[in-house]
């Protein structure tokens, strides 16, 4: 008997501000870069917006999810996106410390006004509600962080744009907003599992009775690890742009894959936590877990 064919299941991705965390990022001069990236990582580089050709290969890699496996599924491979990959992209280590999980406490005051060089005053009188969350609007972080570049308060500059990167890119839920829970990761200093937790949850949720919907993650992210195993020279490379991504994909061997992103090279991996055979992950939406 031949399978059923399934029909794709639609998935749509968040569009960020690209334009304004651009503007933020040219005030950092570049005796300052360096800074920057010693206190938050690459995340620069995850600030740009994905072409058409980019969100038709992310809503290809989509098809394969198997939700039993918790991975993408794939002829003659296995691909899912694991903590130390993400680490890698970002520059940033995973630390050993509890994961962050939401709540409904109030939002510290003082911890904010701590982290992003802000006045107590200024921390409440400008945190706005929307989606039901408190947080800032990115224009007031924008404004913010120009007036601290004409002081030349550079840590204040690094922090404001690094917090309106983690709402907008890392972990969007509000356009040109930037939620408590985006800000309470950014003080915490311990993304990735969040970040990891989020991608499975998400496309884990939406793929379940092939809904498909909004994929709630950092789709840039996950753009940059799956291009990473993918071959960078050869005839996948020179196949012609009209070529469909099921069909590259789909010619695609093991032997193709570069099973490590070049960080990863030589390094261990978390395959289980204490008594679990496998790796529990709190997302911001929801928790789930990888095999």
């Amino acid at each position: 008997m031949r399978p059923v064919m399934k029909d794709d299941v639609v998935y749509s991705f968040f569009d960020p501000e690209i334009s304004v965390l651009k503007d933020m990022i040219t005030l950092i001069t570049p005796d300052h870069v360096g800074m920057f990236r010693e206190m938050y990582g690459g995340i620069l580089k995850m600030v740009f917006r994905l072409t058409d050709r980019d969100r038709s290969a992310i809503h290809t890699l989509l098809q394969f999810y198997d939700p039993g496996l918790r991975c993408f599924v794939f002829p003659d491979y296995l691909l899912g996106p694991l903590m130390e990959d993400y680490a890698g992209i970002l520059g940033i280590q995973i630390r050993n410390q509890v994961p962050f999980y939401a709540t409904k406490e109030e939002p510290d005051i003082g911890g904010i006004s701590r982290a992003l060089y802000l006045s107590p005053e200024i921390v409440k009188g400008s945190l706005k509600e929307k989606g039901k969350l408190p947080g800032f609007h990115l224009s007031f972080l924008e404004a913010k962080a120009k007036e601290h570049a004409e002081l030349g308060n550079w840590k204040a500059v690094c922090a404001l744009i690094a917090v309106s990167i983690y709402g907008t890119i890392l972990f969007p839920n509000q356009r040109s907003f930037v939620d408590i829970n985006a800000i309470r990761l950014f003080m915490q200093r311990n993304p990735i599992p969040t970040l990891i937790g989020d991608v499975y949850y998400s496309i884990h949720n939406q793929h379940e009775k092939r809904r498909g919907g909004l994929i709630r993650c950092c789709t840039q992210l996950l753009y940059k690890w799956f291009m990473g195993y993918l071959p960078s020279k050869g005839a996948f490379v020179l196949l012609d742009h009209t070529v469909n991504w099921a069909t590259k994909l789909m010619g695609l061997r093991a032997k193709d894959i570069a099973w490590t992103h070049s960080s990863g090279v030589g390094q261990d991996f978390i395959c289980s936590c204490g008594g679990f055979p496998n790796v529990p992950l709190i997302g911001v939406q929801g928790c789930i877990n990888y095999n």
